[in-house]
């Protein structure tokens, strides 16, 4: 029998390729009679609890202790029990027979002189985790090297396991023999998940171990930038010594991460050394401040668009175009280096209020323009055109801050550790403890159709989606106004352009002179836009809006005729090209002792629920352009109608029919002019709450039989979509 042989770190070492941790990963787990062909039983199954235990074998067990054979209590020569072998091999129902015939829990047994609940830890079995710590298995017990279990978890860097083991009041800074607390080996391991996890549980971000490293040390020593990240937004010090005199500069050189170092000093406002970087004026103050940022990137836009439209409508078109795009696109370039100077999540910029701040601006400078120049000259030859553009410019511009400023339908998050408790015990008696039930994150229950917004940092009941155009997610309580908003656009602009060409045709036509002077344009076409190149080239610019609000008004008329978010629609896009069937989660199979270790929630982007996950490859321009003006959600509607698939009842437990679906959508009782109760909707004509929606509701069904109420869950069992 195998036995971990680890070494012990003191501190970190020279370089990385010798950086080695605590041997408790899979490959050293004691599994070695299991392999094929290696070390066979000498007994016959039925005799021999230890292979029994380990493949499950509940009758064959129960014979040999009820026959008085075996006791529950038995251990072998290393002490190992039948209980380590059930727990570390997954056997959730072996594993509950033993603790009921009186199996000592916190026996320890092998080499490693560990408990069975830490066996299962290595495998992030976290429900047989969850069983032996409910009856009586001591979290803080250590291992032969003097690793517990939560040090074990971490190290693992399973987000579940270790929000479970949280949860059983173990300190979080529980510091293994040589002082290495659970933050410092998740930093040194590299899951920013779990980093994250520890710091927002409280964990001492400048702890120190027995040679004076903090955990900002260790985690340079895997150079995760996430990790790194989190720590320097909690406050490292980043001029910490160890008991050697080294600071993290000098471990960063020391582990070739110096890179990743410098890169997340410079995204927190440091420079080189660690110093806060200033600016003059003290604009460091301003920039860093996220609120102020936040107006200033909304109404930055209203001056790139005046000075733009200005230029183009003013200057010759061989001179202003060139003039025009270097001043827009310079203008751009310098918001971008100011972001860069910013909070980190307004790195990227269409992360920031400023893509809702071009709207904004084209939706103020319309304004301005139909008010001072269109309006007097159409009132009267067309009075109806500017009632009807003044109603579709008003609801654009309610409905537009509406969905902008309203809470889409935040998820109420849990008050007390004791009511998060109470939710995974929860989960956990309905074999629900997994990512898509339990949001790590917001430590809250995760309803149906719900999902946690990276953007908003919440978790938004309905989430449709995150649009950046109103810098706020869709959800619940504002898809009806965001479907509004985008509607009276279309129509508003439509109206706009009958408007200002009827009021360019009062205008004076331009001489024979200024026309021949327009070299790109024909002379018919230049006749007009010489008659007012300001308006003619702000209404060029709000049509172009009509192409990507055309686009979402299809997306979305067709998801409410299916009763569908854009969220699911594209997740259901995803595994359909993988030619995989999707159940949904009701409707998916539990298999014994829930399922072994399926999530970590450790990537680069700290959002991967796998183990070992695959970093993902970052969206391109064309890619990131295609998502904010929503051509890929377009695309999927489009596909699906080419194939027929606009209404596929099976693969949607949730839709109610097409007229169904429209009346719980428009004659939802919230009102239309103000704010709806918090993740309240229709659905089939009754209304439900998104917030604690856990089971699709039983669907009124006409049969050969006549009428009955029949749970949806049937007809999903085997459908691919």
């Amino acid at each position: 029998m195998s036995s971990p042989a680890s070494q012990k770190l003191s501190h970190p070492p020279t370089t990385k390729s010798n950086a080695t941790s605590p041997q408790v990963t899979l490959e050293d787990v004691e599994l070695a009679p299991m392999q094929n062909g290696q070390a066979e039983p000498s007994l016959p199954l039925e005799e021999d609890i230890m292979q029994c235990a380990r493949i499950g074998a509940l009758e064959h067990i129960q014979k040999m202790i009820q026959s008085g054979k075996y006791d529950a209590k038995y251990k072998d020569e290393e002490g190992i029990t039948p209980l380590h072998w059930a727990a570390i091999n997954n056997q959730f129902a072996v594993c509950k027979y033993l603790l009921e015939q009186g199996a000592d829990v916190n026996a320890k047994g092998g080499e490693s002189n560990a408990t069975a609940v830490m066996w299962a830890s290595q495998r992030c079995h976290f429900y047989i985790v969850n069983l032996l710590l409910q009856n009586g298995a001591d979290p803080l017990l250590t291992d032969g090297q003097g690793y517990n279990i939560l040090h074990l978890a971490t190290i693992d860097g399973n987000a579940l396991l270790l929000i479970l083991l949280l949860h059983q009041n173990i300190p979080v800074d529980i510091p293994d023999p040589q002082g290495h607390t659970s933050l410092m080996w998740a930093g040194y391991k590299g899951w920013p998940a779990c980093v994250d996890l520890l710091l927002r549980w409280g964990a001492n971000v400048k702890a120190t171990d027995d040679n004076g490293y903090t955990p900002l040390h260790w985690a340079l020593v895997k150079g995760s930038k996430p990790c790194l990240d989190k720590l320097l937004e909690y406050g490292a010090d980043r001029f910490a010594k160890t008991n050697e005199g080294k600071t993290p500069n000098v471990c960063a050189d020391e582990m070739n991460t110096k890179r990743a170092y410098m890169r997340s000093l410079s995204d927190h406002g440091y420079d080189a050394s660690g110093n806060v970087k200033t600016l003059p004026l003290n604009l460091h103050n301003f920039i860093r401040d996220r609120s102020k940022m936040s107006k200033f990137f909304f109404f930055y836009p209203f001056v790139i668009m005046v000075i733009g439209l200005y230029i183009i409508s003013h200057l010759n078109i061989f001179i202003g175009l060139p003039i025009f795009l270097v001043a827009c696109l310079g203008m751009q370039y310098g918001a971008q280096r100011i972001a860069l100077h910013g909070p980190l999540e307004y790195h990227t910029i269409h992360k920031t209020p400023y893509l809702a701040g071009i709207f904004a601006g084209t939706l103020f400078w319309v304004g301005f323009s139909y008010l001072t120049i269109v309006l007097s000259a159409t009132l009267y030859s067309n009075f109806f055109s500017n009632i009807f553009f003044a109603v579709s410019y008003a609801s654009t511009a309610y409905f537009y801050f509406q969905a902008m400023v309203e809470d889409p339908g935040w998820i109420p998050k849990l008050v007390s550790r004791n009511q998060q408790r109470a939710a995974i015990e929860e989960l956990f008696s309905l074999w629900k403890f997994d990512e898509e039930n339990f949001c790590v994150q917001c430590m809250v229950r995760k309803p149906l159709r719900s999902k946690h917004c990276r953007r908003c940092h919440r978790c938004v009941a309905k989430q449709d989606h995150h649009c950046p155009w109103i810098h706020n997610c869709v959800g619940n309580n504002n898809i009806r106004h965001f479907y509004i908003y985008i509607l009276s656009l279309e129509v508003g602009i439509i109206l706009y352009v009958r408007l200002v060409l009827s009021y360019l045709s009062l205008l004076p036509a331009p001489t024979d002179d200024a026309i021949s002077q327009c070299h790109i344009l024909g002379p018919s076409l230049c006749n007009f836009v010489l008659r007012d190149p300001w308006t003619v080239a702000l209404t060029f610019w709000a049509v172009l809006q009509l192409v990507w609000v055309t686009m979402l008004i299809v997306v979305q008329t067709v998801q409410i005729s299916k009763n569908q978010t854009t969220y699911e629609n594209m997740k259901r896009h995803e595994h359909s090209h993988d030619h995989k069937p999707l159940l949904p989660q009701h409707a998916r199979p539990v298999t014994q002792g829930a399922s072994a270790a399926t999530t970590s929630l450790n990537d680069t982007a700290a959002a991967s629920t796998r183990i070992n996950p695959v970093p993902r490859r970052p969206d391109g321009f064309f890619t990131r352009w295609k998502k904010l003006l929503g051509l890929d959600a377009f695309l999927a509607t489009a596909s699906d109608a080419s194939h027929g698939k606009l209404q596929s009842r099976n693969a949607n437990p949730f839709t109610r029919g097409v007229i169904g679906n429209c009346k719980d959508f428009w004659c939802d009782p919230a009102p239309i002019f103000g704010k709806r109760e918090n993740c309240k909707g229709y659905l089939g004509g009754e209304v439900v709450d998104y917030a604690h929606l856990y089971e699709v509701p039983l669907r009124l069904r006409r049969g050969a039989g006549g009428m009955a109420y029949t749970s949806v869950a049937t007809d999903d069992d085997h459908e691919e979509v």
